[in-house]
């Protein structure tokens, strides 16, 4: 019974009790019918004697006869009516019966009339008549039929628990059926949803509580199918970061490797006094810059490396971009000064946005670093704020398609030499293009009639 099935365990439970109820409704009639029987006959024949004897007061005593013997006929009750001293009146038994119940036998009274004494209930009351005499009257009626009927329960018993049987039987199987189904098709669902189907669902069109676990159960399994969607969203963009990372430190090791060698093959000339570099002077101000590279080198590398920005990208703050922009751009314009380059910023068109204000600033300072350092002598920078974009264009010798396809590369040089306007890493827009996607923003690098322009996007995408 334990590892039985929902159907046939529900059929038989529900059979079983149905079963159990209709025997045990028998056997409460079978035992407690006669009881009740006879004390509602006696609580009834009571009553009526009670009844008779006030309506026999106001007769007198040859008048009594006949009253009593319509109002028993008419009750179905055997009566005798007598006087003080025994003399009986009318007389009549009950429960005429060839058949005697409990040892009943025949009996003959004094008038030669022939009562039966059989299983009764009797009452008796006394009354006086209005020419003054006391009369006796009892009333009785027979309980035969009680015992019958209890015989007669007992003989078609078995046909009638056979038919109770069937019918609940049949009523079983419908509610079991109905119970099991919904149960079994939240089963089947269920086993299918293990496969992680996105087309499985369980839909019970009920409004008990089958219903609603059905429909808990699609919306708990679209939850689950939405979480693991995000979890390898996650997990890819974390192998996808990891594996940057990775390249990231690859490259940075190869960048470090040139001027390292560089200054050592330096140092060692001047040890050895080979060649040039017994010029020592001028080779110690190569060394000294060299290491300035490497120091300035090595420091935006752990920058960008430990700079994580998309635990940064979710401090978002209201920020005035215009104010953000003038405090980034105000050491900027000592360096375009000093080389030479004409720097102008406008902020008419300011506006306020939500975002990382730590994040934006230092990608606007990339930005502008980078322009500052390939503006041509004698050219200008121009920054303005333009339908919640802000602009940055320097005159320049625009970059080729091949050159702007990997601008955004860690330590990519364009074609032109490194040093042609200042070292480069090409670090500087990497971080930029990782802090906008970061912040789920918007740029574009492009080049105009008279150099590159750089937008950056505050409308979210």
């Amino acid at each position: 019974m334990k590892n039985m099935k929902l159907f046939p365990k529900t059929f038989l439970h529900c059979l079983g009790l149905m079963v159990g109820v209709i025997l045990i409704a028998f056997l409460l009639i079978y035992s407690f019918l006669p009881t009740f029987y006879q004390s509602y006959k006696q609580r009834e024949l009571n009553e009526d004697t009670t009844q008779l004897a006030g309506e026999l007061q106001v007769l007198n005593s040859k008048e009594v006869s006949a009253a009593v013997i319509s109002y028993a006929v008419s009750k179905g009750y055997g009566y005798t009516a007598q006087y003080e001293d025994g003399e009986i009146i009318c007389s009549a038994g009950v429960g005429i019966s060839f058949e005697m119940v409990g040892g009943d036998s025949a009996i003959e009274n004094e008038d030669g009339a022939i009562s039966f004494n059989v299983n009764s209930a009797t009452s008796e009351a006394s009354f006086k008549t209005v020419d003054g005499k006391t009369i006796y009257l009892t009333l009785s009626v027979s309980l035969q039929p009680i015992g019958d009927a209890v015989s007669v329960l007992l003989l078609i018993l078995p046909v009638v628990l056979i038919v109770c049987i069937l019918l609940s039987a049949i009523v079983a199987y419908f509610y079991a059926k109905s119970i099991a189904k919904p149960i079994q098709e939240i089963t089947a669902a269920t086993t299918c949803m293990q496969s992680l189907s996105r087309e499985t669902s369980c839909f019970i069109n009920r409004g008990d509580e089958i219903g609603v676990l059905s429909q808990n159960i699609n919306e708990m399994y679209q939850k689950l199918l939405s979480t693991i969607s995000d979890l390898e969203q996650q997990i890819q963009t974390v192998s996808k970061a990891e594996r940057e990372k990775q390249d990231f430190l690859l490259l940075a090791s190869h960048e470090l490797k040139t001027p390292v060698t560089a200054v050592r093959g330096m140092v060692d000339g001047m040890l050895y006094n080979v060649g040039v570099y017994k010029d020592r002077d001028t080779y110690l101000a190569e060394c000294q810059k060299g290491l300035e590279n490497l120091s300035e080198l090595i420091c935006r590398i752990l920058e960008t490396s430990k700079l994580d920005v998309n635990t940064a990208a979710k401090e978002k703050e209201h920020t005035d971009i215009g104010k953000l922009l003038e405090e980034t751009a105000s050491p900027y314009f000592i360096i375009a000064k000093s080389r030479n380059a004409h720097m102008m910023l406008s902020l008419e068109d300011n506006f306020s946005a939500v975002v990382s204000a730590e994040l934006i600033k230092k990608s606007l300072s990339n930005v502008l670093s980078n322009a500052v350092k390939y503006t041509d002598t004698g050219k200008s920078i121009r920054i303005y704020m333009k339908n919640q974009t802000v602009v940055v264009e320097n005159e320049c010798q625009p970059l080729t398609k091949e050159e702007l396809a990997h601008i955004g590369e860690p330590f990519y040089y364009p074609t032109r030499k490194p040093n042609e306007n200042g070292d480069s890493t090409g670090l500087g827009l990497y971080l930029t293009e990782r802090i906008i996607n970061a912040c789920r923003l918007s740029f574009s690098f492009l080049p105009y009639e008279n150099g590159m322009r750089f937008v950056l996007d505050f409308k979210e995408e």
